[in-house]
């Protein structure tokens, strides 16, 4: 049995304009980018094609 997937699409960041299939929408997406940051990006709705918009950065230190 196949996974259903659905479009996310990401607004910011390294990631902008970037869409991809996703199995999960969860509120908040943690994005490796280069020098060991993460970026993080926020759901903006609640139906796909899910929208994420970057909101800032973290080190290797909690952020929630």
């Amino acid at each position: 049995m196949s996974e259903i997937t659905f479009p996310i699409e990401f607004i910011g960041g390294s990631r902008d304009g970037e869409i991809r299939e996703a199995t999960a929408a969860p509120d908040y997406l943690e994005v490796r980018v280069e020098g060991g940051f993460k970026e993080i990006y926020e759901r903006q709705n609640s139906e796909p094609p899910f929208v994420y918009v970057q909101i800032g950065y973290a080190q290797n230190e909690t952020w929630k």
